[in-house]
């Protein structure tokens, strides 16, 4: 979607699996080498088949790759163990999950905190886990802070930026859409206005 990520004519392409690898392998490895690397290429193996599946030369044809570990997680992000994402009892609501905890078993905290106008975003938060579940979290957060004619002005830039984000164009419904929600934005503890009020 971004073109400029990678050279004209070439694509990113960006493969996981669940979360759910064993730790206790990886523990006994030490990054860098040739052991580390190995287990990384023995483990990333299905990821490639998979990948094969769509594109069946893409080892062929693949310029540069990279293979992240748990190790590499919590070197470079800090997570415990490698892990992603926020950890809670199965069949349990995590904290702040909101209304979701109504709806799903075990849903994501929503991206409100216990401090007052703190919002938080990430894989550990609604919509969870992924590049673009976390990314999607941090749209969520901003649209939060915002009124939805800001939404709709926004999206309807984007939409006039390149042909590929025309899909975007949020077109006559934003007109149906916007008396019925235009009051409940932004959310009623974030509006800028009543905080100023409050501190005065």
């Amino acid at each position: 979607m971004d073109k400029t990520l990678c050279p004209e004519g070439k694509h990113v392409i960006h493969v996981y699996s669940s979360g759910g690898e064993p730790y206790e392998p990886w523990e006994k490895l030490k990054p860098g080498t040739p052991e580390y690397e190995a287990y990384k290429e023995e483990r990333a193996e299905v990821l490639w088949r998979a990948l094969e599946r769509c594109i069946p030369d893409v080892r062929q044809r693949v310029e540069f790759s990279i293979i992240g570990s748990p190790l590499a997680h919590e070197a470079f992000l800090r997570r415990d163990r490698g892990t992603y994402g926020l950890a809670w009892a199965a069949g349990t609501s995590a904290p702040y999950a909101g209304m979701l905890k109504n709806i799903l078993p075990f849903p994501f905290p929503n991206l409100k905190t216990p401090v007052s106008n703190l919002l938080r975003c990430g894989d550990s938060c609604f919509p969870g886990i992924g590049t673009p579940s976390a990314a999607a979290s941090g749209a969520i957060c901003a649209n939060t802070m915002n009124p939805v004619g800001k939404h709709i002005e926004l999206l309807k830039e984007a939409s006039q930026k390149d042909p590929l984000y025309k899909f975007l164009d949020p077109g006559v419904l934003a007109n149906l859409y916007r008396p019925f929600v235009e009051g409940l934005t932004p959310s009623s503890e974030l509006r800028v206005e009543q905080t100023q009020e409050k501190a005065s």
